[in-house]
């Protein structure tokens, strides 16, 4: 077995137990299922009839239908959770009518269908540097008909924070597919100049690293963030003055 291999095996199980510790320590921690204790009509809208919501849209078989395909045959318990995750953005964007989202990251396109079948009205960008991402996302995008979506593969030489730039304001932002986790705060920082009172930004496995953790708390403690909801697989930041300031871990299901 050669020394990279090698160094890559034992990165990853690393990464898996600090997970797996992140994973009980957010059991324990949780708090608030279906909205015990939450004073605020907004935040106890959100967390039951959105965050927790049951119901099953349209579109969702489709997508699933498609990351069955594209990922060949994961486990059922994984395949589910993404579902899941998935869904949960399309309610946020669903219920509050957001009319500009920004996806940075582009993965293989199955959180871009979410944020784009969730209002088709709305003005959908995605974002990436991954020549490959790009390919297999529009595929999916043309054989669902989203024919809205605005995929921009970045060249070696652009930066994404200088294409947010040109956008007026964002409603919705999903830091997705991001591997530096170094390159949180210059983005979070860059999307903050075109929020909105409404806004919310979803941040996708903050606690997949103990790198991307940390991010994910600086975030959460800036000075212009009101609401945080922690799902251990997802990351919400919400911008809402009329909100108490305060971090929640809220059982993702």
């Amino acid at each position: 077995m050669g020394v990279r291999k090698s160094k890559k095996i034992k990165k990853n199980m690393t990464h898996h137990f600090y997970q797996l510790k992140g994973a009980i320590r957010y059991r324990i921690n949780a708090r608030h299922h279906k909205g015990f204790g939450i004073h605020s009509p907004y935040l106890f809208h959100l967390i039951t009839s959105v965050l927790q919501g049951k119901y099953p849209f349209y579109c969702f078989e489709t997508i699933e239908s498609l990351r069955k395909e594209l990922n060949g045959k994961p486990t059922c318990f994984s395949r589910q959770k993404k579902a899941h995750n998935g869904q949960i953005i399309f309610r946020i964007i669903q219920d509050a009518k957001f009319k500009t989202l920004l996806e940075l990251g582009t993965s293989s396109g199955i959180e871009t269908q979410y944020m784009a079948f969730a209002n088709q009205k709305a003005k959908c960008i995605s974002i990436t540097d991954s020549a490959e991402s790009a390919a297999v996302a529009r595929k999916g995008f043309q054989r669902q008909g989203l024919k809205q979506i605005e995929l921009h593969l970045l060249k070696p030489e652009d930066r994404p924070e200088k294409f947010i730039e040109n956008i007026d304001n964002l409603d919705f932002v999903l830091f997705n597919q991001i591997h530096d986790p170094q390159k949180y705060q210059a983005l979070f920082q860059k999307c903050l100049c075109k929020r909105n009172n409404g806004s919310i930004f979803v941040f996708m496995n903050m606690h997949e690293s103990p790198a991307k953790a940390q991010e994910w708390e600086n975030i959460r403690i800036h000075q212009d963030v009101q609401v945080s909801i922690d799902l251990f697989d997802l990351g919400l930041i919400l911008f809402n003055p009329e909100l108490e300031k305060k971090k929640y871990v809220i059982r993702n299901k």
